[in-house]
């Protein structure tokens, strides 16, 4: 005997949904909902107002959009571009890439120097076309750090093209500060470390900010 659905339960073929599902399980928020996807906001006013800032350590990703702001600037107005550094470290290929960057552009760049410039990233500073250092800036001439591993041929081929690539960074450093490049080779060897007025008599800064000016206090009232 075969069994026909009841006038209150329509027949359904088993590929379509229960008409009464389950209720769903109570979930939390996903990471994606905690995380704030929203713009940014600072970065696109610094650049409306023709400035790029780096702060940090520098990777890959940071320097390629600083170079893509910067070529973007360049090629939206002749107005200077200000290039503020804060606090900025920079592996020797990153350097070099934004080095390039700033030797192709047309417009002129401006770079500010905060906290301390390190390593390879001193460059950056010493290619733009005017240079300020704050008065408690400072600037270490240091050599990268570099550690490779593997067979005894790569590592040599590697140490020959780092060395390759470190001496073009000094050649440009020593070309924007008017110095011997084997004396800047030295002074990056020994860890150097430069004040802001130091920086300024090595050549590797333009000025050195001055600081705020303060109107003397009042004169108290004479009795």
């Amino acid at each position: 005997m075969s069994v026909w659905p009841t006038p209150h339960e329509p027949h359904r073929t088993p590929w379509q949904p229960d008409l009464h599902p389950p209720p769903p399980l109570p979930s939390t928020p996903s990471q994606s909902h905690l995380v704030d996807s929203r713009p940014d906001w600072l970065g696109e006013r610094l650049l409306d107002q023709r400035v790029v800032s780096l702060a940090g350590p520098l990777d890959a990703e940071v320097a390629n959009r600083a170079a893509t702001s910067l070529a973007l600037l360049d090629a939206s107005g002749d107005d200077p571009v200000e290039l503020r550094l804060c606090d900025v470290d920079a592996d020797l290929d990153i350097a070099l890439t934004l080095v390039d960057t700033l030797d192709l552009r047309g417009v002129p760049v401006h770079a500010t120097c905060l906290g301390e410039v390190t390593g390879p990233a001193i460059a950056i500073l010493a290619v733009a076309d005017h240079r300020t250092a704050a008065r408690h800036a400072t600037l270490h001439l240091r050599e990268p750090r570099t550690q490779w591993s593997g067979h005894a041929g790569d590592v040599a081929t590697h140490t020959e093209h780092h060395q390759r690539r470190l001496r073009l960074l000094q050649e440009r450093v020593a070309r924007a500060c008017r110095r011997p490049v084997d004396a800047v080779a030295a002074d990056m060897r020994a860890g150097r470390i430069l004040t802001a007025e130091e920086a300024h008599g090595y050549g590797l800064v333009d000025t050195v900010a001055a600081g705020p000016s303060r109107r003397p206090p009042p004169a108290s009232p004479t009795a």
